[in-house]
């Protein structure tokens, strides 16, 4: 029995997304520096699994260890760019793949200084329409710490409904932390357009 495993394969190379305002590409090492300008605010990393940047070197890391996630099929991780000047702003992506039963969660970040003109979810959006109609997933979830309601209102946006909370769900920056469990389904009438 399949248990409804995805048919679809992985990407034999890395997609490319775009929207009306952002191109969603494969991360270079090029990233670098932006990526230490986003990861390196304690305001965008205050609710991030992974510690405040300090270094290049540790920004080059962060990149070098998503293409091993891709590589590993555990992780699709897009560099958000403006079209317009081709800065790139953030991240977003598909990570903890369940292929057997067809889901995944969604994560994302962006620079502090672009924060509340709907650009976070207008990249969601993009890689959740991805998930469902060419990865073939039939739920995609998101976990989100207390106290981050602008994470929460852009979930709530593209169709989010909340589930619950994971007590003590995951352990980083020397401590437990619960989260706001939400989720998505392929199934509703309309995928998200932001």
């Amino acid at each position: 029995m399949d248990g409804g495993a995805l048919q679809t394969a992985w990407p034999s190379s890395f997609p490319e997304l775009a929207t009306e305002r952002l191109r969603l590409r494969a991360p270079l090492p090029r990233d670098a520096a932006a990526l230490l300008g986003i990861l390196g605010d304690p305001e965008v990393t205050r609710y991030h699994n992974m510690p405040t940047l300090t270094t290049l070197v540790e920004a080059h890391a962060a990149l070098e260890r998503l293409q091993q996630r891709y590589a590993a099929r555990d992780t699709i991780r897009w560099a958000i760019e403006l079209v317009e000047h081709g800065e790139m702003i953030g991240t977003v992506g598909l990570l903890r793949f369940d292929f057997e039963h067809r889901h995944a969660e969604v994560g994302y970040e962006i620079a502090r200084r672009l924060w509340g003109r709907g650009l976070t979810p207008e990249a969601v959006a993009a890689v959740i329409r991805y998930g469902f109609s060419v990865l073939g997933l039939h739920r995609i979830e998101a976990g989100v710490l207390p106290g981050n309601d602008a994470s929460v209102r852009v979930l709530q946006k593209l169709g989010f409904l909340e589930e619950g909370t994971r007590r003590d769900y995951l352990y980083c920056k020397g401590r437990f932390h619960s989260f706001r469990w939400f989720s998505l389904l392929e199934t509703l009438p309309t995928l998200p357009r932001a």
